[in-house]
């Protein structure tokens, strides 16, 4: 079954259709990095602190924090923040840098 055949018949797909749902859903969250980016960047520059956006396709941004200049890495995206796996958000990353 190629690709149309998925589409024109998505309930006789080896997922009954899910994958069209998901990948819907995955443009509904990429579309919204843009705004993501603008809210970080607004973050940073409120709060002073330094920042490189990476890469404008995923958010990622390096920043420095200010009390020693460690790098954290940040992708607004997801609200992800390298190196820490129960801490998300530009909020959560703020009280970071800001310590």
């Amino acid at each position: 079954m190629n690709r149309a055949e998925r589409e024109a018949h998505p309930e006789d797909s080896f997922d009954g259709g899910y994958h069209l749902l998901a990948e819907e859903k995955h443009r509904e969250r990429v579309s919204k990095n843009p705004d993501r980016i603008a809210y970080a960047i607004q973050q940073f520059q409120n709060h002073g602190i330094e920042y490189q956006l990476k890469n404008e396709q995923t958010g990622h941004f390096h920043c420095w924090r200010k009390s020693d200049d460690r790098l954290f890495q940040f992708y607004a995206g997801t609200g992800k923040i390298q190196g820490f796996s129960n801490t998300r958000g530009i909020h959560a990353l703020i009280r970071l840098l800001e310590g």
